[in-house]
């Protein structure tokens, strides 16, 4: 199983991109037979990010499930509409889970913590133990489920832990919880040269539909 998620932004009123997009995910969801799950940035991103998400068996998998959308005409015209919504390209990105469940997409209010990091040049082995490390830690510290994930494409050796909370005040209890850990501070400290310095990155995401 693999995280299959595409990211866009979008200008203008933050409504009716909510609405278009909500209505995009719902489109795309009944086409494909999948469900498509719609996230909506908080912080770590531009306001206006959004991003569509769907597990996946791969990419066969994926382009046999979009196959429909050529000839639909609902999609093709929510597609046309969402031209004047959608600022730039949309980016895809297809990742395999290194520790944790997939699962089935957390409902709707859910939020994630998503953190990303490119490993350095020879550190590959370690990086990825002491990521899995890391997510075993935060979970068995603050209840809240993190998987960790590599990214097929884009940028080689990005990882990227996902941690999700059935709403803002999990995501509270497990930033506190975290931050007064004397053991996961010193993990933090373990981390040394793994990974390329300044590619760290955090963001906060809300699942819209």
């Amino acid at each position: 199983m693999q995280l299959f998620t595409r990211q866009l932004m979008t200008a203008g009123p933050e409504a009716e991109a909510a609405a278009w997009a909500t209505e995009m995910a719902a489109a795309v969801s009944a086409s494909m037979g999948t469900e498509v799950a719609l996230w909506a940035a908080g912080f770590g991103a531009p306001i206006g990010a959004l991003a569509f998400t769907m597990r996946v068996e791969g990419i066969a998998d994926l382009m046999a499930k979009a196959a429909p959308l050529a000839g639909d005409a609902d999609y093709q015209a929510k597609l046309a509409k969402g031209a004047d919504i959608v600022v730039g390209p949309p980016q895809d990105s297809l990742a395999t889970p290194l520790h944790g469940d997939l699962g089935d997409p957390p409902p709707v209010g859910s939020m994630a913590v998503v953190t990303n990091a490119v490993i350095a040049n020879g550190q590959y082995a370690e990086a990825v133990g002491w990521g899995i490390e890391v997510a075993q830690h935060v979970t068995s510290l603050t209840g809240m489920p993190v998987g960790l994930m590599m990214q097929e494409y884009g940028t080689f050796g990005e990882l990227t832990w996902i941690g999700i909370g059935a709403d803002a005040a999990a995501i509270d209890a497990s930033a506190a919880a975290t931050n007064g850990d004397a053991e996961y501070i010193k993990m933090m400290s373990a981390a040394g040269d793994l990974f390329v310095p300044g590619s760290g990155h955090r963001s906060l995401v809300t699942r819209m539909a």
